[in-house]
């Protein structure tokens, strides 16, 4: 299994992935996971990757661009892949959701 993961904090994710069962499962090549920083797939000089809300308000949002982009770049041959990208409005990914994709080729 593939994994590419897009964060704006990949360093957080190289800590998890070099330590217990998912250190192991890489090693034993169960599992490819390569992080990506989304702030990569920027074009502004401040590598911005939020915005502020669309109509105001407080807090802010992700910017879809960068995602695009990332997802154009690292999965040129994408129709024929399946590419999940987690959102808080989404579907709950918990084992049952991760059994699920786990039938899948």
């Amino acid at each position: 299994m593939k994994c590419d993961i897009l964060t704006i904090f990949p360093d957080i994710f190289h800590a998890y992935l070099n330590e217990g069962i998912l250190k192991r499962a890489i090693q034993r090549g169960l599992i490819q996971v390569t992080v990506h920083s989304l702030r990569d797939y920027t074009k502004d000089k401040h590598r911005t990757v939020d915005d502020y809300p669309y109509g105001g308000g407080s807090g802010m949002v992700m910017k879809p661009e960068p995602f695009y982009a990332a997802v154009e770049t690292i999965c040129p041959d994408r129709a024929q892949r399946r590419i999940l990208m987690l959102s808080p409005a989404g579907r709950k990914f918990d084992q049952n959701l991760a059994e699920e994709l786990s039938q899948e080729n």
